[in-house]
């Protein structure tokens, strides 16, 4: 097996060969994916950090990997046998990895980079921080001659996602984006996102794990629309399904010659930050075309769920819940009679409970199985042969979720084995009282994700703590678990609005110790309209229950107390139909009430 410092001295060669002095290789691909198909991860094969989120720079003498605060634990042990130099994201003191470039290297050199891995606008942040010392920025791959095995780009099969669970076809979405790139306008707008085109379509497959997305482009004008892919892979129904609705059907590479070749006066809506700097590039060197910036029309369109979506996403959290009551009666049984069990046994088991469910079509992303310590890395995934086998003490972690044709789930819940420290038992109820205030919020519409994000962080700041991710992310409808445009942090300026689904995940996380985290998907409802302007608040819509072993009540007040009990009988009644004498059993045990 070739090692890391090879392949990066194999690619030194490269880059000599064609006059570059340093090489960008980020975490993505053509459509700025998080989860990205096996051909890209290109990141991953030459540092040998498979974290989801990293950029790697190499230079003549140095490498160097930035990575985000999830991924320090992990970055590091996977860096250790390698040349490379964890750089830890938004700790103080550590420059940016354009600031290194800066730095790194002289007047008139070169740096590059796959034009198709980064978007136009990562470029133009690069070129303004470069340009003073005129170094020069290429757009070249250096890196598809070494990596000698890699994987072909995937090509499952492609299906219609029915109306019955999307609410509106292919025709009626298409006339909404039409709608809003005439308010912007413009003629046409391409669409790069795989979740965006997926929605848009109503299509989807299984190019990238855990996701049922395509790997194609879209373009939409006022009176056409086309779709970009491999068409030897799209079902006879779904090519039928797409011609009836107004969409013209094209290979995947034809993308490039289409835009080179429109002949037209056009202005072309292009978001800059999900279109990849060789489309962009072909875009304005186009003379017949006007590049105009603006949002993704689509990613706003499916950001706000309609009616049959709701209801189908509630539908398919019932279906989780109860995939994960029968889950931990298997495993509490199994604890009881001393049977050995792992991390790696936990995720086995979430994956066949959820296979049991109605339309239930895998996982929506690697389970995070993490006990003790291991859930301090707060994207640690078990592997065979290096998982802990679970002991009656300390807490064990479980963030899992379900890919259902009704909807996405994403859960988390910290389960207390057996005894806890007193230092345990408080973090545990501070995370759960943030998670209250943030459920409890109610919000005067036009409030952005960052104004949201400090009702549930302060629970944990006013204690000196702090966790170094995001408090939610938007969910998609069977589409990808991390959905835009909303989110909870210090830096989201999206208007949160009716319809919209939001994860409620704060934790506390300690290095060595332990890690803990309660998370439920959240829909964005009405409050009341008065002369102070219209209030939004928060449903749950995730239901399984909340473990109290861990819970000081003493730390509780009578409100903290109150929704915990309430939305307690609200999985009670959700769930208990579905299930059977032993699962209802547990389930009504730990939905009881409490109090101080």
């Amino acid at each position: 097996m070739i090692s890391v410092n090879e392949k990066l001295a194999a690619l030194r060669k490269k880059m000599n060969k064609n006059g570059v002095q340093a090489y960008i290789i980020p975490s993505s691909d053509p459509h700025m994916s998080e989860y990205l198909p096996e051909h890209w991860e290109a990141r991953s094969y030459f540092s040998g950090f498979n974290g989801s989120a990293g950029t790697l720079i190499v230079t003549e003498k140095e490498s160097g990997l930035w990575t985000d605060g999830r991924y320090f634990i992990q970055a590091a042990n996977q860096l250790s046998k390698s040349e490379i130099v964890l750089y830890k994201m938004g700790v103080r003191g550590t420059p940016t990895y354009t600031e290194f470039l800066y730095e790194k290297l002289h007047e008139g050199e070169t740096v590059s980079f796959d034009g198709k891995l980064l978007s136009s606008f990562t470029v133009k942040k690069l070129r303004a921080v470069l340009e003073d010392k005129n170094i020069k920025i290429k757009a070249v791959d250096l890196i598809g001659d070494i990596w000698t095995n890699r994987p072909e780009i995937p090509a499952s099969k492609v299906y219609v996602h029915d109306v019955k669970y999307t609410g509106r076809t292919c025709r009626e979405k298409l006339e909404q984006v039409r709608s809003e790139i005439k308010k912007q306008n413009a003629d046409g707008e391409i669409f790069t996102k795989l979740d965006c085109v997926a929605w848009l379509m109503n299509i989807r497959a299984d190019d990238i794990a855990y996701n049922p997305l395509a790997v194609s482009y879209a373009v939409v004008y006022s009176d056409s629309a086309y779709l970009f892919i491999n068409t030897k892979r799209v079902l006879p129904e779904t090519m039928k399904y797409l011609k009836e609705n107004g969409v013209t059907v094209k290979e995947y590479e034809d993308v490039e010659a289409v835009l080179k070749n429109m002949n037209s006066e056009t202005n072309m809506l292009i978001d800059s930050e999900s279109i990849n700097y060789d489309l962009y590039r072909i875009l304005k060197e186009n003379k017949n075309v006007t590049v105009k910036e603006g949002k993704d029309t689509v990613t706003y369109l499916k950001g706000v769920k309609n009616e049959t979506e709701i209801e189908n996403i509630k539908n398919a959290h019932v279906k989780d819940g109860c995939a994960m009551v029968e889950f931990i009666v298997k495993f509490k049984d199994m604890m009881q009679k001393g049977d050995k069990v792992t991390e790696c046994t936990v995720c086995d088991m979430l994956k066949e409970c959820r296979g049991r469910q109605e339309n239930n079509l895998g996982e929506s992303f690697g389970t995070i199985a993490a006990y003790k310590a291991n859930a301090a890395m707060m994207h640690y995934q078990p592997q065979p042969d290096n998982c802990s086998e679970l002991k009656k003490e300390g807490f064990l972690l479980i963030d899992s979720g379900g890919q259902y044709l009704d909807g996405t789930t994403d859960i988390t819940r910290t389960f207390a084995l057996g005894t806890l420290t007193d230092e345990e038992k408080e973090h545990y109820t501070y995370v759960l009282k943030a998670h209250i205030a943030l459920e409890t919020a109610v919000f005067l519409e036009g409030c952005t994700g960052s104004n949201i994000d400090i009702l549930c962080r302060e629970q944990v700041w006013k204690h000196g703590i702090d966790y170094r991710c995001g408090t939610g992310h938007g969910v998609g409808m069977f589409s990808g678990v991390h959905e835009g445009p909303q989110n909870l942090s210090l830096k989201n300026n999206v208007v949160f609005k009716k319809g919209m689904t939001i994860t409620n995940e704060p934790g506390i996380y300690v290095e060595g110790k332990y890690g803990i985290r309660t998370e439920n998907i959240m829909l964005v409802t009405d409050f009341t309209d008065n002369e102070y302007g219209h209030f939004l608040k928060f449903e749950p819509i995730t239901y399984f229950p909340i473990d109290t072993a861990g819970i000081l009540t003493e730390l509780l007040n009578n409100d903290e107390i109150k929704w915990l009990n309430n939305y307690h009988k609200t999985v009670y009644e959700k769930l208990s139909p579905h299930l059977a004498e032993k699962e209802l059993k547990w389930l009504k045990k730990h939905t009881q009430p409490i109090s101080k």
